[in-house]
């Protein structure tokens, strides 16, 4: 009979490697950022911080401040929503990678067309 430490040893070596999806490989780096994203299902969106994730849901946390209240009532200062959705219900996520300023895009966009042009016309005048 085979001892149980070898023979778990010998299911994992032959066990096949289970790769993680994009979708959740995404999920798992917002959750460990806290991050916002963005998932659109098949009848709605829902949008928050993933506070847990596993291989069939992703719990996403959304605060928001209520509008129907007026600024002057302190009751409510904020609302509370955690969202439980099955991940195989999901059919796009967005979620944010970089933010730039107006200066920072212009910077790394480079030179705009309509600079070079007038260059050029002033070359093309002498």
């Amino acid at each position: 009979m085979m001892e149980w430490p070898k023979l778990f040893e010998r299911l994992v070596k032959n066990a096949p490697a289970r790769q993680t999806n994009l979708l959740y490989r995404r999920l798992e780096e917002a959750l460990q950022h806290g991050s916002n994203v963005w998932l659109e299902t098949n009848s709605d969106s829902f949008s928050g911080v993933p506070i847990h994730l596993d291989r069939e849901f992703v719990e996403l946390l959304a605060l928001s401040v209520p509008e129907d209240e007026e600024p002057e009532s302190p009751s409510i200062p904020y609302r509370r929503t955690t969202w439980l959705i099955r991940l195989c219900s999901i059919e796009a996520v967005a979620y944010p990678t970089e933010h730039w300023s107006r200066e920072r895009l212009e910077m790394l966009l480079g030179p705009t067309e309509e600079g070079d042009d007038e260059s050029d016309d002033a070359t093309m005048e002498n």
